[in-house]
């Protein structure tokens, strides 16, 4: 046996393991002691007496109308995964820094082969699993795991000072005191160390006079796993943080022993260093770590406790990572067939798997009927439940459906054991969040952009003054001149709002007014291979003066020098909510109000040359209306994914462009990024993402635009942009 201090042998008795025959009690200590016992009130009864849940019951399985246990079988499989969720799920407060001994039994009864392979094993195994999932919920406790046998105590690994001299041999039980203290062991017999709060035994049903017997008067619970998958349940249900209870007046006026100590923290600063340097944590050379916030030692990860000053250091990530158990995801109420046919849900809202469908007929047996009709369906829990009866134990749907409590969503069992074991939050309840007061809480605009409006527009109205308009659904864009549109107030930068009234629209302007427009270069793929040209490290920028925007409908007017090789490049256009600075890409949502549509109108002639544009490609792109844009401006809301919008271009009707934002090179968030880096963007500039392939240029034979040629650009989901090019 690993760490022993003695031979095994097999001529000993069970005795000597316990204790020498002379500290057994005698017949007369005996009596007095029952005396004694008889006179104290009834004792609390373990866990394992009490809660019905730890039964041990054969499995009924019932078949089903056709003959098969197919069903019966499926639910008692539901029945075992949502096992783990017989936990409160009412907000509580909880304990988040927590001090807890693991106690392991290293005897050689831990050999016996009841639990595959061997006892040890299997505790090993388990012990390695509890630590892993302890931090994984209590990312700034601390643990200390100790090894037992043969009355003596074997330090396992570093553990908190105060642990480290309350721990003794069981043969003198001592506790403790205010730790979560766990005794992981596979004996028959119970041990002589105490747990403080609560301990796990897997064995037949000791009698309560001998637990309290051999644990100095100890009234706290216990409970028996009856086989591995319960001992595992029963040891990984203590990781999460316990209630935080008040105590009594009386209670509160002496300090408890129990009472928890603060815990000092630490925040260190990360580093970069060009020569490596050793580590105080582990002696290996790293050049980067973690400099310690009191005595500047370096540690190489988070959380640890410094090596030189003992505080403990971790990062901000790590007090964040216990918000669930703060607010715990509500349990999912099971669905009946009934509930299942009111809501008509197909599949899971989380992973979109299908639900079986609700039968058509009644249920045969006459039993089943009388129990629905009397509402006493014992398997299923309606909808609506009070929220006192989340404790129960949780059970498999008949409908394979599990509803949050919240948002009405129907969801799986892998979702519903996925959602409330892993992600705490619900799919369904955040896809139907208000992002307006968060934003107005953070300062931001972009919010309210986005509930204001669904298509934004800039008109003339009939009394001759500039306003702002939401469109609604998207129409025709010859047809939005003469209609009627909501009248919205504010602006770009200021965020709108709804008036509740209406206006005729008599022109349709370009929805951004007096601002640049930044323009990206060669953006697409097969643009780059229509061009022969290389795909660039980083994407090509060129800027439109504000003078170059003009209006959905407007004609273009095209300067004679500009004539002889004007062409066209339809293009998805982006437009910034608010100022814009070092915007990540992770960001980049944030800042954009919504999408239009823009034609980046080209003289060739000026571009192409060398000898005459230098390589540069502004002065040919920035002639006066040279830049149309229109004929909304919609919101991200409508647009959705922009990597995965259609448009077309086309000229007299003709199909020119016909592409995918999936061929973009750069995506939108890249693009915010990269224009962002150490460049303030401000509110309401335009930006043009790109054109896709069939540009006039590489047309045989070419097909630039002439006097009087029409150029419609159409995206999904936004509209179309006409305009006229008109020769001078």
């Amino acid at each position: 046996m690993a760490d022993s201090d003695y031979e095994y042998d097999d001529d000993g008795s069970d005795d000597e393991y316990i204790g020498s025959k002379s500290s057994l009690p005698t017949r007369a200590q005996s009596g007095a002691a029952g005396k004694k016992r008889a006179q104290e009130k009834p004792r609390k009864l373990p866990a394992w007496q009490t809660n019905k849940s730890l039964a041990v019951t054969a499995p009924t399985v019932q078949e089903a109308e056709d003959g098969t246990i197919k069903q019966s079988v499926q639910e008692r499989e539901e029945d075992r995964k949502r096992k783990r969720l017989r936990k409160d799920t009412k907000p509580f407060q909880r304990g988040i820094i927590r001090h807890v001994v693991l106690v392991l039994d290293l005897s050689e009864a831990m050999l016996e082969k009841d639990m595959r392979p061997n006892r040890y094993i299997t505790m090993i195994k388990y012990a390695q699993e509890y630590v892993r999932e302890f931090f994984e919920q209590n990312p700034i406790s601390q643990i200390s795991v100790l090894g037992m046998h043969d009355g003596i105590c074997i330090r396992s690994s570093e553990c908190i000072r105060i642990i480290q001299s309350d721990v003794v041999p069981y043969s003198q039980p001592r506790h403790p005191r205010g730790y979560h203290c766990l005794w992981l062991s596979a004996v028959d017999r119970p041990s002589r160390h105490t747990s403080n709060n609560q301990s796990l035994r897997k064995g037949p049903n000791t009698s309560q006079h001998h637990w309290h017997e051999t644990n100095a008067g100890d009234e706290s619970e216990y409970v028996v796993a009856t086989d591995q998958e319960l001992l595992r349940e029963l040891l990984l249900a203590t990781t999460t943080p316990p209630v935080v209870r008040s105590e009594s007046a009386a209670a509160a006026a002496t300090p408890a022993e129990s009472s928890a100590a603060l815990m000092m923290m630490g925040f260190p600063s990360r580093v970069v260093e060009d020569v490596p340097t050793m580590c105080a944590c582990h002696g290996f050379l790293t050049k980067s770590g973690y400099t310690c916030s009191r005595c500047s030692a370096k540690v190489c990860s988070l959380p640890v406790t410094c090596p030189s000053c003992q505080l403990t250091l971790l990062l901000s990530t790590h007090l964040a990572r216990s918000y669930h158990h703060l607010f715990p995801l509500r349990n999912w109420a099971e669905v009946n067939w009934k509930r299942a046919r009111e809501v008509g849900s197909r599949e899971c809202v989380g992973c979109l798997t299908t639900f079986p469908l609700p039968p058509q007929t009644e249920p045969s047996n006459e039993i089943e009927r009388n129990r629905v009709a009397n509402g006493n369906d014992e398997r299923q829990v309606s909808h609506g439940q009070a929220d006192d009866e989340e404790t129960a134990e949780q059970k498999a749907s008949e409908s394979a459906r599990y509803e949050c409590r919240v948002c009405s969503s129907h969801f799986c069992i892998d979702c519903d054991i996925f959602c409330h074991m892993v992600l705490h939050n619900c799919p369904g309840c955040l896809s139907q969040l208000n992002p307006v007061p968060d934003m107005q809480e953070n300062g931001g605009q972009d919010a309210a952009n986005m509930a204001g409006f669904e298509r934004l527009i800039r008109f003339v109205g009939e009394d001759g003054k500039t306003h702002f308009g939401d469109l609604g659904k998207e129409r025709p864009t010859r047809e939005i001149e003469g209609s009627a549109v909501e009248l919205l107030n504010g602006d770009i930068k200021s965020g709108f709002s709804k008036t509740g009234k209406e206006a005729t629209v008599s022109k349709l302007l370009c929805p951004v007014e007096n601002t640049m427009v930044l323009c990206v270069g060669l953006n697409y793929r097969k643009h780059a291979e229509e061009c022969n040209l290389a795909i660039p490290s980083y994407p090509t920028i060129f800027t439109k003066p504000p003078d170059a925007l003009a209006g959905p409908l407007d004609n273009v007017p095209i300067h004679k020098d500009c004539q002889s090789q004007l062409d066209y490049e339809g293009e998805l256009t982006i437009v910034f909510s608010r100022d814009a600075k070092n915007v990540s890409a992770s960001s980049a949502f944030d800042y954009i109000l919504g999408y239009t549509v823009g034609n980046d109108v080209s003289a060739r002639n000026y571009q192409l040359p060398a000898s005459v544009s230098g390589g540069q490609f502004g002065y040919a792109k920035s002639f006066d209306a040279f830049a149309p844009i229109g004929p909304c401006i919609a919101s991200k809301e409508v647009v959705g994914d922009p990597q995965k919008l259609r448009y077309q271009t086309k000229v007299n009707g003709e199909v020119r462009q016909s592409t995918s934002t999936d061929d973009m090179i750069w995506t939108v968030a890249q693009i915010v990024e990269h224009l962002t880096r150490g460049t303030t963007v401000r509110a309401g500039t335009a930006v043009m993402t790109g054109t896709p392939s069939g540009v006039g240029l590489f047309m045989e034979p070419k097909g630039f635009v002439g006097d009087g040629d029409e150029v419609e650009i159409h995206v999904d989901g936004i509209g179309s942009l006409i305009n006229k090019m008109k020769f001078e």
